[in-house]
């Protein structure tokens, strides 16, 4: 058991290290600098959040709030900041869903094998 979390921490020094992860770092340290772009990417987490809670509700934002998200996206593919962010965040999430899969292999061979 020591050694799967020798492996897991070892895995967690390799992600630190990978660059994706220093570019999302790297693009929050740049977003940091400028004032707009960081109150850009507040207004944008902030505004996705309220439709997170709507939909796990089973409601949909109304269409003022539909104009208002459409106006936000607009802004955040303009600024500079906050898309090097994004981008950097979403090739970010590709190795996460990668390694995820790798790490799960194991068990989804197994519990499959076993449910036929």
């Amino acid at each position: 058991m020591t050694k799967l979390y020798d492996k897991a921490n070892e895995l967690e020094r390799a992600l630190r290290d990978d660059e994706n992860y220093t570019a999302v770092e790297k693009a929050f340290q740049n977003l940091d600098k400028n004032e707009e772009s960081k109150n850009l990417y507040k207004e944008f987490i902030s505004t996705q959040n309220e439709f997170m809670e709507l939909m796990n509700t089973g409601q949909e934002p109304n269409e003022e709030a539909m104009a208002k998200f459409q106006e936000l996206q607009t802004k955040l593919v303009a600024d500079e900041n906050v898309s090097a962010l994004i981008h950097a965040q979403q090739r970010l999430q590709i190795t996460m869903e990668d390694i995820q899969k790798t790490i799960f292999k194991p068990l989804e061979e197994l519990f499959t094998k076993y449910e036929k």
